[in-house]
């Protein structure tokens, strides 16, 4: 007789099985609702990583979302664990998480191994039901009971006698569908990921990956008619679709715990803290009492919402965090809250400079605050540390869920089906022209497919949950190769499911004015105090910054931006801010009537508000609220209409969304009186708003820091640039700042045993070394041993760790060669790494470069001696090419002449009388309008594209003088894109442009100056 048990896939596996999966979350959703299913459920190998994906696409569907996972011991299957309720997630949670680990620590001897099986059995299995096709599983686990314990009959497998052996153990039966994909296309396709998956070639990986027809998901009549002769089994699974509680995404935010306080208790406690903020901030006296009114006022509407929504406790865990590390920058919208500024997360007084609170908070807001802190690269570790060791158990990262990007997803399926590797770069080529029907047919329908796909788990630069119990109440966490536990999703997700990200991002800057103050309250006897140090109104800073001398300076060094504040002339500190937010992608075309206005260009003010709401930006929209305020001014949004508006903007799949926003602008805008062409032209300047952009509040944060950065270029430029270069730079490479350092006058020393640290140093030189600087005595910058790429870190230790030599060498280490290898006893690699840059020519007495290597190689015959030992005549010393080779090898770096120096004699070969005059970056302003050469060293491209789609370049070059500024129209790219990749040194022609104080020189020709691609060819 025919079964008429109904039947709910349960089982699917999606792509969030990493590598193991082709379909989408979407994908499963949509195969049930088309059999008009209530539910369906996930079942992905070892992990939740897709069930916030799930089940807010089972939502959009009006599907029950049910979930499991599929624990797997490597590759071989041992159980399902279906989650019934939220407790059952939660231990499943537990069990992931020591799985996880101890799978990702597989194959080290010293690991005990775990065994899920183990755990069910010793801590049980509350909430869930744990199904398993396998008899030996299943009677390890009926040790310890046969409740929530089934006996899985797998779709299109015999079992029989499975079903007979669970009947006699008196374990329930549960059937079903083990799917893993839709379509028999789909079967190459997962061949070709586990191939990828495993790094092999697809030929040694089993057809269709080892998939049979079994996995294939199955509908409801299949079921049956398979399963006819086990209703029960039919049965049991159509009663966990129905008892599950599924998984719900939640209404409300999961904030952390403080304290062990009450809402009421963290709500108090945080008026308080903000109340001695206030004296902190504005001091006890002194204080105009408007300005208090305004403090005040302002407190008591922030802290409103604040008490309203429930943030107190998060306000408070941000605030003990940030407390313990005081050099930070709280950026983002935050940095708009006055309470955020009282309590020391953010640094700019938001009344003082305008700043849009509702951007961060407002009563309509569904979404959880976003506060942002920036700590000194090498001290968030230390952070970190605080933040897992006060609130383990209950903090961890956010996940990033690494996806195949456009490259990967042509090379990595390429690769594992046999194409080396002058082949992959062609594909490359083809895929991103877009050329897809040109690619093999074996990769025509993989690669867009395999795009975008989840292939691996990363982590979040610096995004942090906390909640207020157990983490694993709420995901499972996985041990990062950094030692840092992590959820298993990424940021979208996580708030999704409630939770609440707290950013604690590392910043170089940060670190470079930390380490600024230092060097200058250490080398001239200053007190410049972290906190209280604020130079905005310093007019020689100002001046530099309106020149656009920003080089190393954080946030404002970029070629766009340098030339922009160059059309600006303005140094000031709201102009900073200006300027480092209207440069983004989109806004290009209101860059240029942006300086226009500000040079006192005649332009259309809107009526007020509206008007008003724009006049510092003399009537442009530049931040991110001012699509939030144009929206409430002009069409009459409300807050959290307006901030729905600007989140929007952003998001991948928005044109419908965003019609239905356009169509409500328009027509409040009209009710309001606005004209259809003024909303028309408002509403393009919100479209400008395309993919990121920046509010004021960040902007204004990260512009107190470049300020803070600019004054200590203009004041002690070789201890900025020491400490840009010790943090590892900025925007440009190491050699850009160095050859800065020796255009301001003083000189650079390359490595020396004797007088180098590890990192970067200034020291004393007499006037005879070269280089002088306007005040006082001659300094200069000394590069570090970290700079040598062969040098162990071992023998870097040993060489620091050495006594200075007392009295006759006083200061230094070593007095000969002899010394220092009887003493260090270096490597043959890091001896050669030191010889090459020449470190040891300090101690090398009469000895060339080369002897030195015999000196080394004979180091047991010279045991008893500690004077010059005999060599050999014949070993003559280097020629200058050659030093000068081994220097960049040895380094990375030419620091003993600007890089250019070395490709100019071969300028030469491209002189002739009707060639366009020579110039150089100093001279380059007299000669606008005109056609010019001019030889330069590449050390920054920017690819952008065009409103028309078509690729362009803006490209800085250097030559001894200075940066400058070039850009490769389309036409012209198109031309000579090739030659711009394969060289570094070139001989630019092309017209000057002069634009509000801006030179550019538009190439139309490239003549390269390097002899073969890529390489840094020091020999001329």
């Amino acid at each position: 007789m025919k079964s008429t048990q109904p039947y709910t896939s349960i089982h699917c596996r999606t792509h969030y099985s990493l590598l193991r999966g082709v379909l989408s979350p979407e994908q499963v959703v949509e195969a049930a609702a088309s059999q008009s299913a209530q539910a369906v459920g996930i079942a992905d190998i070892n992990g939740f990583y897709g069930l916030i994906r799930f089940a807010a696409a089972a939502r959009r569907r009006g599907l029950k979302a049910l979930y499991s996972t599929a624990i797997y011991d490597q590759e071989t299957y041992l159980c399902s664990l279906l989650c019934h309720n939220s407790a059952g997630f939660a231990r499943a949670n537990v069990i992931l998480s020591r799985h996880i680990d101890a799978q990702n620590r597989n194959g080290r001897a010293a690991e005990v191994r775990y065994d899920p099986i183990t755990d069910l059995i010793e801590e049980g299995w509350q909430g869930l039901w744990v199904v398993s096709p396998h008899i030996e599983v299943l009677e390890r686990l009926q040790q310890r009971t046969s409740a929530g314990l089934y006996a899985g009959l797998l779709y299109g497998r015999p079992f029989s006698e499975l079903r007979r052996w669970a009947l006699v153990r008196g374990i329930k039966l549960l059937a079903y569908n083990d799917a893993v994909y839709l379509e028999n296309e789909d079967l190459s396709f997962y061949r070709i990921v586990r191939a990828i998956g495993r790094n092999q070639l697809v030929e040694s990986v089993p057809p269709a990956g080892g998939l049979t027809a079994v996995q294939r998901f199955v509908g409801q009549a299949e079921m049956q008619r398979f399963f006819s002769a086990a209703p029960e089994a039919l049965q049991a699974a159509e009663d966990f679709s129905r008892q599950a509680e599924g998984y719900r995404l939640p209404e409300s935010f999961i904030f952390p715990a403080f304290g062990g306080l009450s809402e009421a208790e963290a709500f108090r406690r945080l008026r308080a803290l903000c109340t001695e903020g206030i004296r902190r901030r504005y001091g006890t006296g002194g204080v105009q009492q408007p300005l208090m009114q305004q403090v005040f006022t302002r407190l008591e509407y922030e802290l409103g919402i604040i008490r309203h929504k429930g943030f107190s406790t998060y306000f408070l865990v941000v605030h003990d965090i940030v407390q313990r590390v005081p050099r930070t920058c709280g950026r983002g919208s935050s940095a708009a809250s006055i309470v955020a500024f009282l309590l020391g997360i953010t640094h700019v007084d938001p009344l003082r400079h305008n700043l849009f609170f509702e951007r961060f908070l407002n009563m309509g807001r569904t979404d959880p605050p976003d506060i942002d802190v920036d700590f000194p690269w090498d001290e968030r570790e230390e952070t970190l540390k605080y933040v897992f060791e006060a609130y383990a158990g209950s903090a961890a990262m956010v996940a990033d869920h690494i996806t195949f990007a456009f490259r990967s997803a042509i090379r990595e399926p390429a690769r594992v089906l046999g194409y080396e590797k002058e082949q992959l770069d062609r594909l490359t080529g083809l895929w991103r022209r877009g050329s897809t029907a040109d690619l093999p047919g074996e990769l025509q329908q993989v690669v867009p497919r395999l795009y975008g796909m989840p292939r691996n788990l990363g982590t979040h630069p610096g995004g942090v949950v906390i909640t207020p119990g157990p983490i694993t109440n709420h995901t499972h966490v996985q041990t990062s190769p950094l030692g840092w536990p992590v959820i298993a999703w990424e940021k979208d997700a996580a708030e999704d499911a409630g939770l609440v990200k707290i950013d604690l991002l590392g910043n170089r800057s940060l670190g470079v004015l930390r380490d600024s103050i230092n060097l200058v309250n250490t080398r001239h006897n200053t007190s410049i105090d972290w906190e209280s140090f604020s130079p905005l109104n310093n007019r020689a800073t100002r001046k530099m910054i309106a020149g656009g001398d920003t080089l190393g300076v954080f946030y404002v060094e970029s070629p766009a931006t340098r030339q922009l504040l160059k059309k600006m002339d303005r140094g000031d500190y709201e102009h900073l801010v200006i300027a480092s937010s209207i440069i983004r992608p989109a806004a290009n075309r209101y860059i240029n009537e942006f300086v226009r206005r500000l040079r006192g260009g005649a332009y259309r003010r809107l009526p007020d508000p509206a008007g008003a709401s724009l006049d510092e930006t003399y009537g442009i929209m530049v931040y991110q609220e001012d699509v939030s305020r144009i929206a409430i001014a002009v069409a009459g949004f409300d807050a959290a209409r307006a901030d729905g508006l600007r989140k929007v903007l952003s998001n991948k799949n928005r044109a419908e969304k965003l019609e239905v926003f356009h169509e409500e602008f328009i027509s409040g805008g009209r009710l309001n009186g606005f004209s259809e062409d003024v909303l028309q032209e408002l509403w393009d300047a919100v479209l400008s708003f395309d993919g990121y952009s920046f509010c004021k509040a960040h902007s204004a944060s990260y512009a107190l820091l470049s300020y803070r950065l600019a004054w200590m270029k203009r004041f002690f430029p070789l201890e900025f640039y020491t400490a840009v270069i010790n943090n590892g730079g900025g925007f440009y490479a190491r050699q850009v700042y160095l050859n800065a350092v020796r255009r301001l006058g003083f000189p650079v020393l390359g490595p020396d045993v004797n007088q180098s640290s590890l990192q970067y140093r200034i020291e004393s030189v007499s006037p005879e070394q070269g280089g002088t600087v306007k005040t006082g005595s001659t300094q200069a910058l000394r590069i570090g041993l970290r700079q040598l790429r062969g040098l162990s870190e071992e023998v870097m230790k040993r060489i620091i760790s050495q006594p200075q030599q007392k009295p006759q060498r006083q200061g230094l280490r070593f007095k000969s060669v002899i010394d220092f290898i009887r003493r260090i006893d270096p490597d043959i690699a890091s001896f050669r790494a030191l010889v090459q840059i020449g470190a040891l020519d300090s101690i090398a007495d009469c000895y060339t470069r080369p002897q030195l290597f015999w000196i080394y190689s004979h180091f047991e015959d010279t045991e008893g001696l500690f004077e010059s030992p005999p060599v050999p005549a014949c070993i003559k010393d280097y020629p200058a090419t050659r030093k000068l080779r081994d220097e960049y090898q040895a380094s990375g770096l030419i620091f003993s002449r600007h890089p250019l120096e070395v490709f100019l004699p071969r300028v030469a070969h491209f002189l002739h009388p009707e060639a366009p005059p020579q110039v150089d970056s100093q001279s380059i302003a007299e000669y606008c309008g005109m056609t010019v050469r001019i030889a330069g060293f590449l050390v920054a491209e920017k690819e952008i594209r065009t409103t028309t789609h078509q690729a362009m370049s803006f490209v800085s070059f250097e030559d001894q003088y200075g940066v400058f500024e070039t850009v490769l129209f389309p036409k012209v790219y198109r031309r000579l894109v090739e030659q711009l990749e394969n060289g570094v040194a070139f001989l630019l022609e092309g017209k000057i442009e002069y634009e509000w104080g801006s030179l550019q020189l538009n190439v139309t020709r490239l003549f390269p100056l390097t002899r073969q691609d890529k390489a840094f060819t020091v020999s001329v």
